[in-house]
C-alpha cells in the first residue's frame, strides 16, 4: 500500500515513495534498507543520467566520508531489490571509473489518492505458542498459493511467455533450502525464525520436522517428505512425521548445503556423510558408500533415477559439478569454473543440469550441458548463493537465496559485553589484530570479490589491501603491524602485502595459512604433507615436520607452532620447534572450524561444540578448563575463523552471523 497524498515516482514495475522511502513492486513493497533506498532515489531523480560516485555519496552520505567499495555494496543491494535484467528499465548500469545510470522511463511524480477508510493493515503473527505460528504460517503460504495459481491461470503456454516470479512465503527470518513436489503444487522449505537457534521443515501445512531439521525431500509421488534431523556432528534420515531410516555422520561443510535426495521410485536415498556421499535403501536403512574421500554436497536424482549430479567441495570458494551413475562407478566432472556454486539440479527432461553459479560477481542460474559447451545463463540471479529445485512434472522452479551475514564482533572479555566493529551486507570474516593493537586486517566479499581490507581498530576507514584477481585467505600480521602474509586458496601460492600500499608479492612458494613468526624472520605455513618454514623476505622452504597441518599459529615465545590437522577432528596440535615432538594440544574443538582460537601467554580460548557451541579457557599451567560463555548464535563453521586476542588481552575479535532473512519464491513457467 502507498502512503496518502503525496507524490512517487514510477518505473517499470516499480514505484518509489520519496517521502517514506520505501519501495513497491507491483504495489507490493520491496525489503531495502535505508540507505540502499536513498540510493536508489538518487538514481531515479536522474533517469538515463550518468551520475558520478561524488555525486552519489554527497546525496546520499553528506554527513560522512564513505568509500567505493560501500558505494559499490549499496548499488549490489539496490540490485538484487530490484531483479532487473540488463536492458530492462529499472536497471542500473556501470561505468567503470565514472558512476552509475538508471535506465528509464521514470513516470514522475503522480499523486497517489488516499487509501479507502476500509483498508487493513496486513494480520501480525501470533505473539507464542506454536500451533499459532502453526496457522499463521499456513494461512500466509495457503495465500501465496493461490496467488500464485491465480497468476497461473490464462498464463501464455507458448514457449515465448516470460516467467513470472511469485512470492511463495515471506516469514520473519531465514526460509531456505526448498524442496517442491513432483507436481509443483506443494512446497518445503527451511525455516529459522528471527532469534530461533535452529531452522525447521515447514509447508503449507505447518512444521513437520522436529529438532533441527536440514534438507527436505519429496517422494516420488510427491505424498510424503523426508528430511535429515540434526543431533551434533551426525543426521537422521527421517521421513515425516516421524520414521527414521538410519542415522550417518556429518560433512564438515556449510550445513545450510542441501545433503539429502529421494529417488523418483522412492526406494533409495543419496546423502551426504562425511565418508562421501551414499546411497541408503528406504526399506532397511543400509547403507553404501557411492563416492569416498571428499566433502560432496546437494545430490540429485536424474528423472529416470539412474544418474546423481552433485557439488564437489573443494575449497568455502570453489566447488564444481560431478555426475555419476548411481550403480557406482566414476564421477564425471563437469565443470572446472574454480568459483562458488550453491546448488544443482536436473533439467525437466534430463538432457541437462542447471547449476547456481557466481562466475561474475554475482550468483546465477546456468545451463550447462552433459556433454560439455559452454554454460548459458538463464535470468535468475542475486548477491547471495541460490538454491532452488525444479518440479518434476510441470514447469515451476522454487528458488531462495541463502542470505548468511557474517560480520565481526568484539568481545570484551572482563565484562563479556558484545559490540559489533565491522559489518556489512557481505561476508565480513577471519579478523586480525595487528600487533600494536591499532589494526584489523579481515576478509570481505564487499566489493563482489573476496580481498582482504584493513581497518582501524574501531572498525573505521576499512579499504582493501588486496586487488581482485588474488583469491586471499586469511590475512596474518607481521611484526612490524605493516606486512600481511596470506595465501591464495585456489593456488596455493604465498604473498605478502603492504598494508599501506596495497602491494603484494608472491614469495616463491606453496602452502596454507602462513603465519610469521614473532621475531619476523621466519614464514610458517601448512599444506596437505608437510609442515615448512621460509625466510620472511623470501629463500627456499624447508620442512619442519612430516604432517598435514592447517590453521597455525605460534606462541609468544616462538618455541611451539599450533595447528588442525584433520579439518573433520576436534584436536588442537602443537609440535616443538626445537625437539621435533609433537602431541595433543586442545580437544573438544568444534569441528571444521579449524580457526576458532587464540593463544594468549598463560593459555588459549577456543569455540567448543558442536551441539551447543561454547567458548571455553584453558590454562596451560594447570590444564583447567573453565566456560567463558555460550556462543550467542550457531556459528557455521566454514570461512568464520580464526578467532584474535587483542594485544592487550582485554578483548577477543569474533565472527557471528547477524539475522540474514530470505524468502522462498516461486517462477512460472520454467522450461
Amino acid at each position: 500500500m502507498l502512503l496518502k497524498d503525496h507524490a512517487v515516482y514510477c518505473f517499470g514495475e516499480f514505484t518509489l515513495d520519496p517521502v517514506a522511502k520505501v519501495l513497491f513492486r507491483n504495489g507490493e513493497p520491496v525489503a531495502l534498507t535505508r540507505k540502499a533506498a536513498e540510493t536508489l532515489l538518487v538514481l531515479v531523480q536522474h533517469p538515463g543520467k550518468v551520475l558520478t560516485k561524488d555525486e552519489i555519496r554527497a546525496a546520499v552520505w553528506a554527513d560522512r566520508v564513505v568509500d567505493d567499495a560501500n558505494l559499490a555494496q549499496n548499488i549490489a543491494v539496490v540490485r538484487k531489490a530490484l531483479g532487473v535484467e540488463k536492458g530492462n528499465p529499472a536497471y542500473i548500469e556501470t561505468f567503470p571509473g565514472r558512476g552509475y545510470r538508471l535506465q528509464g522511463p521514470v513516470t514522475a511524480p503522480v499523486v497517489e489518492p488516499e487509501l479507502p477508510a476500509e483498508a487493513e493493515p496486513a494480520p501480525e503473527p501470533p505473539a507464542a505458542g506454536p500451533r499459532g505460528w502453526r496457522r499463521w504460517v499456513g494461512a500466509v503460504a495457503g495465500a501465496a498459493l493461490v496467488v500464485g495459481v491465480a497468476g497461473w491461470v490464462g498464463w501464455p503456454s507458448n514457449v515465448e511467455a516470460v516467467p513470472k516470479v511469485l512470492a511463495l512465503s515471506r516469514l520473519p527470518g531465514k526460509e531456505y533450502q526448498p524442496a517442491v513436489s513432483p507436481d509443483g503444487t506443494r512446497t518445503a522449505f527451511l525455516w529459522q525464525p528471527e532469534g530461533a537457534a535452529s531452522a525447521q521443515v515447514w509447508t503449507g501445512d505447518g512444521q513437520i520436522s522436529t529438532g533441527a531439521a536440514s534438507s527436505p525431500a519429496w517422494s516420488g509421488d510427491g505424498q510424503r517428505v523426508a528430511y535429515l534431523r540434526l543431533e551434533g556432528g551426525k543426521g537422521s534420515v527421517v521421513i515425516a512425521p516421524g520414521t527414521v531410516v538410519t542415522e550417518v555422520r556429518l560433512p564438515e561443510v556449510e550445513i545450510d548445503s542441501r545433503l539429502l535426495a529421494w529417488s523418483p521410485d522412492g526406494r533409495s536415498f543419496v546423502v551426504s556423510r562425511a565418508e562421501g556421499l551414499a546411497v541408503i535403501d528406504a526399506a532397511s536403512g543400509a547403507q553404501r558408500a557411492l563416492t569416498q574421500g571428499f566433502d560432496d554436497v546437494a545430490p540429485r536424482f536424474s528423472p529416470d533415477g539412474r544418474q546423481v549430479a552433485f557439488l564437489r567441495v573443494f575449497h568455502r570458494g570453489a566447488q564444481e559439478v560431478f555426475v555419476m551413475p548411481l550403480a557406482g562407478g566414476e564421477a564425471r566432472q563437469l565443470t572446472n569454473a574454480g568459483h562458488p556454486i550453491s546448488d544443482v539440479d536436473w533439467s525437466h527432461d534430463g538432457r541437462s543440469l542447471l547449476a547456481a553459479m557466481n562466475r561474475e560477481s554475482e550468483f546465477r542460474l546456468w545451463r550447462l550441458g552433459l556433454d560439455g559447451g559452454s554454460p548459458v545463463a538463464l535470468g535468475i540471479y542475486g548477491d547471495s548463493p541460490i538454491q532452488f529445485a525444479l518440479a518434476r512434472g510441470s514447469e515451476r522452479l522454487v528458488y531462495a537465496q541463502l542470505q548468511q551475514d557474517r560480520n565481526i564482533w568484539r568481545l570484551d572479555l572482563a565484562g563479556l559485553a558484545w559490540r559489533r566493529v565491522i559489518a556489512s551486507t557481505a561476508q565480513d570474516a577471519s579478523p586480525q589484530y595487528s600487533p600494536d593493537g591499532r589494526w584489523i586486517c579481515f576478509r570481505s566479499d564487499r566489493s563482489g570479490e573476496e580481498r582482504l581490507w584493513v581497518s582501524r581498530a574501531d572498525g573505521s576507514g576499512a579499504r582493501a589491501v588486496t586487488g581482485a584477481t588474488l583469491r586471499p585467505s586469511v590475512g596474518k600480521w607481521a611484526p612490524d603491524s605493516r606486512r600481511i602474509v596470506f595465501n591464495d586458496p585456489h593456488t596455493a601460492e604465498l604473498y605478502v602485502t603492504d598494508r599501506e600500499t596495497g602491494e603484494a608479492r608472491a614469495l616463491g612458494a606453496k602452502g596454507v595459512h602462513p603465519v610469521y613468526s614473532p621475531d619476523g624472520r621466519w614464514i610458517y605455513a601448512g599444506g596437505t604433507e608437510r609442515l615448512i618454514r621460509m625466510p620472511a623476505e623470501g629463500g627456499p622452504a624447508e620442512t619442519v615436520l612430516e604432517s598435514k597441518g592447517v590453521s597455525l599459529e605460534l606462541s609468544a615465545d616462538g618455541k611451539s607452532l599450533y595447528f588442525v590437522r584433520e579439518p573433520k577432528e576436534a584436536v588442537l596440535w602443537r609440535t616443538e620447534l626445537g625437539s621435533g615432538r609433537f602431541e595433543r594440544s586442545v580437544e573438544g574443538l568444534v569441528p571444521g572450524c579449524t580457526s576458532c582460537w587464540a593463544l594468549d601467554r598463560a593459555g588459549i580460548y577456543y569455540l567448543g561444540g558442536p551441539a551447543e557451541q561454547t567458548l571455553f579457557y584453558r590454562e596451560w599451567a594447570s590444564g583447567r578448563v573453565r566456560t567463558v560463555l555460550r556462543y550467542p548464535e550457531f556459528l557455521w563453521p566454514l570461512g568464520s575463523g580464526p578467532f584474535s586476542l587483542a594485544p592487550d588481552g582485554k578483548s577477543l575479535l569474533t565472527v557471528r552471523v547477524d539475522p540474514s532473512p530470505g524468502d522462498v519464491l516461486l517462477v512460472s513457467p520454467f522450461r
